[in-house]
């Protein structure tokens, strides 16, 4: 299953940036997929809200949510994001099923 990790880096880790390099960074993110099950399909830093995006393939939700409390309890980043990939044609069925019999308040 596909995770997108969107992280902020903390103060410290801001303060340490140039004593570290993306390929250490990534390295990190590989024992992080690893560890959690899986592995790192795509890294970046960015500019904007979030400094970091990784995409990781993991095998559910509770290892990416290990993976978080894990990054966090390390201090490097102050908040990191999950977001989940999901099936858009099964969200379609669904919808579509539920809505067959479903109403909105006062309308049941």
């Amino acid at each position: 299953m596909k995770f997108i990790f969107l992280g902020i880096m903390s103060a410290e880790s801001v303060s340490n940036m140039h004593t570290t390099s993306h390929e250490k960074r990534r390295k990190m993110a590989d024992i992080v997929a690893t560890g959690s099950g899986g592995n790192v399909l795509d890294m970046t830093f960015c500019q904007g809200i979030y400094d970091m995006v990784a995409v990781m393939d993991l095998p559910d939700a509770s290892s990416a949510i290990g993976a978080k409390a894990a990054v966090l309890a390390s201090g490097a980043y102050s908040t990191v994001d999950i977001l989940s990939e999901f099936d858009l044609n099964r969200a379609g069925k669904v919808q579509e099923q539920v809505a067959l019999g479903y109403k909105g308040m006062g309308r049941e």
